[in-house]
């Protein structure tokens, strides 16, 4: 048996207890010490040995939407600032996903990812940010670890919060060589459909060993050649009525 601090009155008590003996507080949650859980978190969160090609194959397109969405995202909810703040889409291919945000393309590999996952503000304003949450700075995983949330300053414990959705992406980031969390809000229903597809589109790399394939254009390439487009209607309108 251990003693632990009640983390509500902060006296001693028995890490066995169901409830301090003291203030009387339930104790429903796991409470574990600051070097326990930097302990366990340095052996689950170990760099992975990636491979060495990083391509993310075809871009994948569906009659059902479920391979793109529409989303937002928003820098006082994450930590990667390679990704704009503003609108973006989350494009879906065989071997990865893509967020573009106008000429920004962040791509992940899915030997990166660590999980996907649906969430809403509500339930991340109410995941214990305190001892946990210090055991990985600058990051929120909620994937292997259950709950493990930081550098959110967005998010705070309110009875009444608006109902945001939230894709999560847990993935291993190649520069840092850490685990890294992306928050990307967006319409729930999209969310959990894209989060389908990619499983079913990982099932289909692992049973019909697919290898990725370069892509014949992508979605940045259709933009640009889009945008080029209008410039030169622009110009020829332009001219015409001069």
């Amino acid at each position: 048996m251990a003693l632990i601090n009640c983390p509500e009155c902060k006296k001693e008590i028995s890490d066995k207890a169901i409830s301090c003996p003291n203030c009387g507080i339930p104790l429903n949650k796991l409470v574990i010490p600051d070097e326990k859980v930097l302990e366990i978190t340095k052996e689950l969160l170990v760099f992975p040995l990636l491979p060495k090609d990083f391509s993310i194959g075809k871009h994948i397109t569906s009659f059902a939407g479920d391979t793109p969405f529409d989303g937002f995202y928003d820098q006082k909810e994450n930590v990667i600032s390679k990704i704009p703040i503003g609108k973006v889409s989350v494009v879906l291919y065989t071997h990865g996903i893509q967020i573009i945000n106008g000429f920004n393309i962040y791509s992940i590999h899915n030997s990166q990812i660590i999980s996907l996952r649906k969430t809403s503000k509500e339930e991340l304003a109410k995941t214990d940010k305190s001892v946990v949450g210090r055991a990985v700075v600058g990051g929120l995983i909620l994937g292997p670890l259950g709950a493990i949330i930081g550098g959110m300053s967005g998010i705070g414990r309110k009875e009444s919060i608006e109902n945001k959705h939230y894709l999560v992406i847990n993935f291993w980031d190649i520069d840092s060589k850490s685990a890294q969390t992306i928050l990307i809000s967006g319409e729930g229903w999209k969310i959990g459909a894209f989060i389908l597809r990619q499983q079913k589109e990982q099932s289909l790399n692992l049973f019909e060993n697919r290898q990725p394939e370069a892509d014949s254009i992508s979605p940045i390439a259709i933009f640009s050649l889009l945008i080029i487009v209008i410039c030169v209607i622009g110009i020829i309108v332009l001219f015409v009525n001069r």
